[in-house]
């Protein structure tokens, strides 16, 4: 290994830079610019809901918690499917807050997967970002579906075992489960396989159906509800409208 080189192929300089320019001017203008309208508008729509949802139930320390780690999680979403690097310092934020609600209410494995998105997603993007991002999005092939397939059973034994032998979750299956998409997820999109909304999008009514299931039972609030029913907005514009999608007819 070359001097000053990272386990990854990048120069410490390049790791270094990458980090000082998210205190730069020019670092935001690029992550919330050159967006299609379509996720502008959403963008708008979802701020509204996720802001309007948590005044209606009531203002506490957790559902400002939800409502900022919703909003940001929200607009990192969009940047991902912006294909914006901006998505890992957002990501950063939204998944302590997350998690933050996630312990309250006891989605243990809700935990680990935002923790996994911190490392995987968060970090590697603040890190790596621009390599990152000029990276070529790729169609699902056979080194993905393993990929893929690997990761989902070996996350849901572990997830399982978490939610029902260590810190035991009231609803360990589907809080293991919606887990395991997220993660499988958050592995297809370092890998720029734009399969990956597929993946988004059964985590999404996963998510929703757990966080909606945690607030019924009266161990959370509906903003992150809410919030997931926008990733699934998101979702479609990723499919279908998108730098992902573009990438796709344009190859076939």
């Amino acid at each position: 290994m070359a001097e000053n080189e990272t386990a990854n192929g990048f120069t410490w300089p390049e790791v270094k830079e990458n980090m000082k320019q998210i205190f730069t001017w020019s670092y935001y203008k690029e992550g919330f610019s050159g967006w299609d309208r379509s996720s502008y508008v959403w963008l708008a729509i979802g701020l509204v809901v996720i802001i309007s949802t948590g005044l209606a139930h009531g203002l506490n320390y957790l559902s400002v918690m939800s409502m900022l780690g919703g909003a940001i999680g929200f607009t990192c979403t969009l940047a991902i499917t912006a294909n914006r690097r901006i998505n890992g310092l957002l990501g950063f934020i939204s998944a302590i807050l997350i998690s933050i609600v996630g312990f309250h209410s006891k989605n243990y494995s809700d935990i680990v997967m935002q923790m996994i998105y911190l490392v995987t997603l968060d970090l590697n993007f603040m890190f790596f970002g621009n390599a990152w991002q000029n990276r070529k999005i790729k169609p699902m092939n056979q080194r993905g579906w393993v990929l893929a397939v690997v990761t989902a059973i070996v996350a849901f034994i572990l997830l399982y075992t978490l939610d029902t032998k260590i810190l035991v979750s009231p609803r360990p299956i589907i809080d293991a489960f919606s887990a395991t998409i997220g993660i499988t997820g958050a592995i297809l999109t370092v890998s720029k396989y734009r399969s990956q909304y597929w993946m988004w999008a059964l985590q999404g009514i996963m998510s929703v159906s757990l966080w909606g299931l945690t607030a019924l039972q009266g161990d959370g609030n509906w903003v992150l509800f809410a919030t997931y029913i926008l990733y699934l907005g998101n979702d479609v514009l990723g499919l279908f409208f998108s730098p992902w999608a573009r990438a796709m007819k344009a190859a076939k």
